[in-house]
């Protein structure tokens, strides 16, 4: 299952930024991100980081790197997967 939310400090070690700079853009806005409830941890989507870091003119290859979240990207093929016996049936 992809990751949904990143952490501020994954999102500011992914953009090599401080994390307070992070929780900076959370608040202002720029970053759509939340807060959790009963706490001061903030979360933000993965395709809000991905607007934000595209907006800012960031490489999102580091992103998708860090946490395997390559857009459309398949890492084997269906045939590969049932080779390994996690699927059965054929194409």
């Amino acid at each position: 299952m992809a990751r949904q939310f990143l952490t501020t400090g994954e999102i500011a070690e992914v953009c090599d930024l401080s994390q307070q700079t992070i929780i900076r853009q959370i608040d202002r806005g720029f970053l759509k991100g939340f807060v959790i409830p009963g706490s001061s941890h903030r979360r933000a989507s993965v395709d809000s980081v991905r607007e934000w870091m595209q907006n800012a003119g960031m490489d999102m290859g580091a992103l998708d790197a860090k946490f395997g979240l390559g857009e459309g990207k398949q890492e084997q093929s269906v045939s590969g997967v049932r080779e390994t016996g996690l699927v059965s049936g054929s194409d």
